[in-house]
């Protein structure tokens, strides 16, 4: 859960300005995806994943929420 993980203290010491761009290696569903893309309106976020379904989920997601500066990558192995 994000009171176990602390996922909220995490992307806080990230320390991301609007105009940075970070990658989310193994993005999954964008857990982590969706909450550092507030902080970096001017930015990007790569949510970067082996998996075409977990990106198809991202963009599926970004889209419904009206999230513009997300970006998928596939990665291989």
């Amino acid at each position: 859960s994000e009171k176990e993980e602390r996922t909220d203290l995490l992307v806080q010491e990230l320390g991301l300005k609007p105009g940075d761009v970070v990658a989310d290696i193994g993005a999954g569903s964008g857990y982590l995806t969706f909450r550092m893309a507030p902080l970096v309106p001017r930015g990007s976020v790569l949510a970067v994943d082996i998996q075409p379904e977990m990106l198809g989920i991202i963009r599926d997601s970004a889209l419904a929420k009206g999230i513009t500066n997300v970006q998928t990558v596939h990665g291989n192995v």
